[in-house]
């Protein structure tokens, strides 16, 4: 199973999935053009994508999923809620089928996608966990809090592609208005990378090696410091870097960094 994540940060977020055969897009936060360029750059081909996941209605998530929709003509998975308010907002192309994924499993010839529900400040989002061949990855972003439901939905992958959205200091002397502060370091917005290292941190305790932060913010945190931030928590739990466990940088915009679960 491949991880290609097409983009990822405030502004847009898109992850293409693929076992080879067939693939799946977590996302649509990019347009389409935008979309066939960076799979060409991984040698990824849009004609394999074979359904759409979203997480939740916010623009950074669906802001390309009308073009994309009506350029490949795939259905569209979310929860019930988050479906019906793509559709009051005009976000896909009439006709694209829809279905609901809560309880049960999709099967996209032969990857696996069950979804599971987090805190954040949407209509009942979603997050996704994949199944391929016996590997289990899961792309879990824009979470109010790393609870124990999180640790429990994740503690058996083999791969996590996790936020480590803002970095505490930056949001707090930053220039957001006090309001959009609030509601970033609230339940219902984002991890820090301090929440991000403590979740990690469980997460190793149960077996999971391999890591991938994203959804960083522009504003309020930068590569080098979630990066710094995560590794020393971790040193301070005993748990040492390219033995206990690896840890990646989604890039904001990718040029054909893959990565094989």
């Amino acid at each position: 199973m491949i991880l290609y994540p097409i983009c990822s940060s405030s502004k847009g977020n898109c992850s293409y999935v693929s076992n080879g055969e067939v693939a799946i897009l977590i996302d649509v936060g990019v347009g389409f053009k935008a979309l066939v360029k960076s799979l060409k750059l991984a040698g990824l081909d849009e004609k394999k994508i074979r359904a759409i996941f979203i997480t939740h209605e916010h623009y950074d998530h669906v802001k390309g999923l009308y073009a994309v929709t009506k350029n490949l003509n795939v259905p569209v998975y979310s929860s019930k809620e988050t479906l019906k308010e793509l559709i009051l907002k005009n976000c896909i192309y009439y006709g694209t089928k829809m279905f609901e994924i809560n309880k049960k499993t999709a099967n996209i010839f032969g990857i696996n996608v069950s979804a599971f529900n987090v805190l954040h400040d949407s209509v009942k989002g979603v997050r996704f966990k994949i199944e391929c061949e016996g590997k289990k990855l899961a792309v879990c972003t824009d979470l109010g809090e790393a609870s124990l439901e999180i640790i429990n939905n994740l503690k058996d992958s083999n791969f996590v592609f996790l936020e480590s959205n803002y970095d505490v200091k930056m949001l707090k002397e930053g220039k957001y208005p006090a309001m959009l502060k609030r509601r970033i370091a609230s339940k219902y917005g984002h991890l820090s990378n301090l929440d991000a290292a403590f979740l990690i941190n469980n997460l190793i305790n149960f077996g999971v090696k391999e890591f991938l932060i994203g959804h960083l913010s522009e504003k309020n945190n930068l590569p080098q410091i979630a990066l710094k931030t995560i590794i020393l928590h971790l040193m301070k739990n005993n748990k040492k870097f390219m033995k206990d466990y690896n840890l990646y940088v989604a890039p904001v915009k990718n040029n054909g960094t893959k990565y094989e679960i």
